[in-house]
Parts: structure tokens; C-alpha cells; sequence
């Protein structure tokens, strides 16, 4: 599995005592296409925050019930890319985070999304929140068109395209 670290205050994984982990899936279809999360002018990989004890398998049944709207129990194994972000005095002062995003990868048909069953925020309903399945060849160059204009979490969408571009290539 490839790690990719960002350490700009050269901290160390023992001086983070906040820890916030993630999980993301690509989902391919038989069409070779992508399935993105879209919102205004942001594009990102279906998946969120890994809660409590939470194993990123089950944080990725959850967040495929919530933002895709249907029961899918995807049979993911191990991630093929981590990235981490050490990062000091984040979300408060004084407060050391290590940032562990793990993404996976899955091929299949049966991720069809139900927009009549999302559980969305209030946040991801009034910024257009949904589904879009995106030719494979295009997605990363669609990707970095949107991060010259992204409006919500910039980290995210440079992740993705690190994602993506770690999928292309693997």
C-alpha cells in the first residue's frame, strides 16, 4: 500500500494526541466509470468519518447508506493508499491532529444509487449534493479543473485526485 504523508510542522504520530480517521471507496462499474460525490464546484470519493471504534469497512456501509441511499455491504479488503496529515495547533491551539484518510477500491454493478433515500446534512443538501458516475479517462482531469475552483475542503479534493491518480496507475 502507498502512503503519502504531509508534515509541514515536522511532528511525529506520537506528538498527535487527536486522531481523526477516514475511509474512502472508489466504485468502478462495468462502463469504466467512476462514481464521484458532487457539490457546487467540489468533487470527492463516497465515504466520511471513521466514528469511535468503527472498522472503515463497516464506516463505508454507513456512509454508502447515507449518501447513496441504499443497504450495500461492499467486500473490501485492504486500502491500496493512505494519506496522512500531521498537523499542529488544528482544529484549536495546542492540539496536535493526525489526519489517516485509507482508500479503497471496488468493482461493481450494484452500487445504484437511490436519491429518494439519502441521509444528507443540512450543509450537503443546500450545496447540491449527488451522485455522478464519471467516465473513467475523464475523472481525473475533471478532478483538477475543479480544484482551481473548489469551495469546500481543499485537502479532499487534492486527496481525491491523489486517489484517483494512485487508481489509474496501480
Amino acid at each position: 500500500m502507498k502512503e503519502i504523508i504531509h508534515n509541514n510542522d515536522n511532528l511525529t504520530e506520537k506528538d498527535c494526541h487527536n486522531i481523526v480517521k477516514r475511509a474512502k471507496l472508489i466504485v468502478e462499474n462495468s462502463k469504466q466509470e467512476l462514481l464521484f460525490v458532487v457539490e457546487d464546484n467540489n468533487m470527492f470519493l463516497i465515504g466520511g468519518h471513521v466514528e469511535g471504534n468503527e472498522l472503515d469497512n463497516n464506516t463505508l456501509i454507513r456512509e454508502i447508506k447515507e449518501e447513496a441511499g441504499i443497504n450495500f455491504n461492499p467486500e473490501v479488503s485492504n486500502p491500496f493508499l493512505c494519506i496522512k496529515y500531521l498537523t499542529k495547533d488544528y482544529p484549536t491551539t495546542n492540539e496536535n491532529t493526525l489526519y489517516i484518510t485509507n482508500f479503497y477500491y471496488l468493482k461493481s454493478d450494484e452500487l445504484i444509487p437511490n436519491p429518494n433515500n439519502l441521509n444528507l446534512t443540512k450543509d450537503e443538501q443546500s450545496h447540491g449534493f449527488h451522485l455522478e458516475y464519471i467516465p473513467k479517462e475523464q475523472s481525473l482531469a475533471r478532478l483538477k479543473e475543479v480544484s482551481k475552483t473548489v469551495t469546500k475542503v481543499r485537502g479532499a479534493v487534492f486527496d481525491t485526485i491523489d486517489a484517483i491518480d494512485e487508481y489509474l496507475n496501480s
